[in-house]
């Protein structure tokens, strides 16, 4: 599965709406005011919406597009083959670039909306900027493809908050178009855990955050002209405060918000800490050396302590599911009839508890995968570098063809904790595995009565992905197997040699000869 550095199209999430204690329902409740006269935005323009607090933007860089607003707030748009476009309500404070202090004020918001289309990147959520220091925002909603680190940045924070977690990153726009022309200047983000398209954003609760993370230290940030440059990190005064979709990258598509409120003497919400997670093996059971640690049972635990995750994985790509939560900032893939760790980023990092069980020089074999070139892995123990594991990959964009980075390295006996670090950005790693000459992690049948037991599951019948070892436990490699095709033939095709193979599929192992 492809890791997330390029912007992939989404297929479109509907979120659902989370209950609260605020008494309005966007994603069920109909407007009290109705819409009212529409009102065609001509060209890049922006306005006030007579009667109401708000103003309206529309810009687009490329295509053809259009937008309407209506008296109630409401507003939609289409574009076609933009490379860049935007059409938002809102907040607005003149041009005259004072600001206001944001703590001054409570912003929240009620949305509802539908969207087609599709796009490259797409932000589509609340939008704006501070002046002293310049800073361009987002609290990121919903989007056409998931935001990755490597357009919006390092996470900083996180904060829960409106029925789901938002992680916090900061990003360095490089001498790029800003609000007075080209610059240099800092992006803040907000991105929801999970999409959605109505419901109720405390859009000051993040302020606040952003203000407590964000008090005027120095960060080396990731920019938009590569490398990295040293950055102020401070949330200035806002110049506008609005609702906004925006999608480029030949993006066509359309947007209907039919639900718009936004206030600037809002209620609070509830703003859950964060959960302090106990730290443990996965599942409470210590990964066995010799044997094969898998890349997504990394240990329980906070982020920081257990993990460092990268989130990159756009819509609906990969499991969701698989860790909950908890760990929506690791990507879990598919990979054969099993899982992996995608779409990640350089200094990604997980830990696992692992036990060993004799001293030694053991192998290590890494399947890992990745379709934009070459690389490496980095093994620790105990805070210790043990192994550099480097591979070929290929240059294909196929992160489905799984390869074995190979070393070797010294283990004692007893409880440690190996820490598998990305080296490279775009690895996917499915799992490590370590084998001890002369006595692997497989115990092959040593009797007929075993043999004939196993044999009657009749594993021949049964499609999928195999695991093959030699009778010394020795890990070879995978082989697929379409369901009622011959296993032998596929062992035999697969590694070219005759002699006695070990198969085996989950709990369930079988003895193959082919001559």
């Amino acid at each position: 599965m492809k890791s997330g550095v390029l912007r992939t199209t989404f297929a479109l999430a509907f979120g659902l709406c989370v209950s609260s204690a605020f008494a309005v329902d966007a994603c069920k409740d109909e407007m009290t005011k109705a819409r009212g006269s529409e009102h065609r935005v001509n060209g890049n323009q922006t306005g006030s919406i007579n009667g109401t607090p708000w103003g309206f933007e529309q810009w687009s860089q490329g295509g053809s597009n259009s937008m309407s607003y209506f008296d109630n707030g409401t507003f939609k748009a289409n574009w076609s083959n933009n490379q860049d476009f935007l059409a938002r309500v809102g907040y607005r404070y003149g041009d005259n670039g004072s600001g206001v202090d944001h703590k001054t004020k409570y912003y929240t918001v009620d949305y509802k909306y539908t969207k087609t289309g599709n796009a490259q990147y797409g932000y589509i959520g609340i939008y704006g900027w501070t002046v002293n220091p310049q800073i361009e925002y987002y609290i990121v909603d919903d989007w056409y493809s998931k935001p990755s680190e490597a357009y919006i940045g390092p996470k900083f924070g996180e904060i829960t908050v409106d029925g789901a977690k938002y992680t916090i990153h900061a990003f360095l726009r490089d001498q790029e178009p800003s609000k007075t022309g080209t610059s240099t200047f800092v992006q803040f983000f907000s991105v929801r855990a999970t999409p959605r398209q109505c419901g109720h954003i405390d859009i000051s609760a993040h302020f606040k955050k952003w203000d407590e993370l964000f008090h005027g230290q120095t960060a080396n940030l990731p920019t938009s002209k590569q490398g990295k440059k040293d950055a102020t990190l401070k949330f200035g005064r806002v110049t506008e405060v609005m609702l906004m979709t925006e999608a480029g990258g030949n993006a066509t598509g359309s947007v209907d918000y039919s639900y718009f409120d936004m206030t600037d003497a809002g209620t609070p919400s509830e703003v859950i800490p964060p959960k302090d997670i106990e730290r443990k093996p996965y599942k409470g059971t210590a990964a066995a050396i010799p044997g094969t640690v898998e890349a997504e049972n990394f240990d329980e635990g906070n982020e920081g302590a257990t993990y460092n995750g990268a989130q990159g994985a756009s819509g609906d790509d990969g499991d969701h599911n698989y860790r909950g939560e908890d760990y929506s900032s690791v990507d879990i893939v598919n990979a054969g009839d099993g899982k992996a760790i995608g779409y990640t980023a350089v200094d990604e990092w997980l830990e696992y508890t692992v036990e060993v069980a004799k001293d030694g020089e053991y192998e290590i074999e890494a399947n890992v995968a990745n379709g934009s070139g070459s690389g490496t892995v980095e093994l620790s123990l105990d805070g210790k570098a043990l192994v550099s594991l480097p591979f070929e990959g290929n240059t294909t964009e196929d992160w489905n063809s799984y390869e074995l980075a190979k070393g070797k390295a010294t283990l004692t006996a007893g409880k440690h904790t190996l820490r598998i670090t990305i080296a490279t950005a775009n690895t996917n790693v499915d799992y490590v595995k370590f084998t001890l000459p002369g006595g692997g992690d497989i115990t092959p049948p040593d009797n007929d009565s075993t043999l004939a037991l196993v044999s009657t599951l009749r594993l021949n019948d049964l499609g999928g992905t195999y695991q093959v070892f030699d009778m010394q436990g020795k890990f070879l490699g995978k082989v697929k197997v379409a369901a009622g095709a011959s296993l032998k033939a596929a062992v035999k095709a697969r590694f070219q040699g005759a002699g006695v193979y070990l198969v085996k599929r989950g709990n369930f192992m079988q003895r193959i000869a082919v001559k």
